[in-house]
């Protein structure tokens, strides 16, 4: 009866916390941007951010962050602005990067990835709302409770 209300317990915490996060960037105004970001637990207190963009200016530099809320909130960012690196944007208009937080992967809520027009020009070029993937849908109330 332990073992069983151990894997019970396993069980519970595994879908506790989704695996994985993705977003579909699409463009802003009358920004060519698009792309997509992949957001996963690294370790219980930390969090890789990974992102790719296509038809963005060759040769600029672009800020971008995860924030609470949905695509043209002002959300608060997840993990500090600094922590983001710049976008260098290649001849051929891409550009990729990547960023561990020193935070843990929400279990739930609504969050977007927002890529600005420029390291300076924070107007928003790009956005896309994050989605759960790999398991059930976030919810708070799957954790297992003390």
């Amino acid at each position: 009866m332990a073992v069983r209300a151990i894997t019970l317990s396993l069980a519970a915490l595994t879908f506790a916390v989704a695996p994985k996060w993705t977003a579909m960037l699409q463009p802003t105004g009358d920004s060519r941007l698009s792309g997509s970001a992949v957001v996963e637990a690294v370790a219980a207190d930390s969090t890789l951010a990974s992102i790719q963009l296509s038809g963005a200016k060759p040769g600029s530099d672009l800020a971008w962050h995860i924030q609470s809320g949905a695509c043209g909130g002002k959300g608060q960012i997840f993990g500090a602005q600094s922590a983001y690196p710049t976008l260098k944007v290649g001849p051929d208009g891409k550009a990729t990067g990547s960023v561990t937080l020193p935070a843990a992967l929400p279990a739930s809520g609504e969050y977007s990835v927002t890529v600005h027009k420029s390291a300076t020009d924070m107007s928003p070029a790009a956005c896309g709302g994050l989605k759960a993937v790999g398991g059930p849908a976030p919810d708070s109330t799957m954790a297992p409770k003390p």
